[in-house]
């Protein structure tokens, strides 16, 4: 647990279709005791870093963490909670990987359109991020 007992940070290995390779799938828990928020964790890119001697050692992964919740001041209090412990991530290992770099590229909210005329709304607040770290 991390941050008090609020978050969890959830490994899973997923087996393909013929069981030869695991994929590793990571899910970030949020615990809120009024109303529960969720959100969405993806990688949407990983580009290999050449060295200096031109050798792929590092690797730049692409991601974003959406998070919904009916209150917007607490969304943007889980969502600072949130890039609080991110960006104290570089120089330790989670799950076995190095985290070499993290940087923060966006961090904003909006209210999805489709969400706006419902009674209960649905705030969305997004966390594009990119985490620099050895092939794994």
């Amino acid at each position: 647990m991390i941050e008090g007992g609020l978050f969890s940070l959830i490994q899973a290995n997923v087996p393909d279709f013929n069981g030869l390779t695991a994929y590793q799938m990571y899910y970030l828990a949020v615990f809120d005791p009024v109303p529960l928020p969720y959100c969405v964790f993806r990688r949407y890119k990983r580009e290999a870093e050449p060295d200096l001697s031109s050798n792929y050692g590092l690797y730049t992964s692409g991601y974003i963490l959406n998070i919904y919740h009916d209150d917007s001041w607490a969304l943007l209090d889980l969502q600072q909670r949130i890039r609080v412990i991110l960006e104290g991530l570089p120089n330790t290992t989670l799950s076995g990987t190095s985290i070499q770099a993290l940087i923060v590229l966006d961090d904003f909210h909006t209210v999805p359109a489709l969400m706006q005329e419902a009674r209960t709304r649905a705030y969305q607040g997004v966390l594009d991020f990119e985490i620099i770290h050895p092939n794994v």
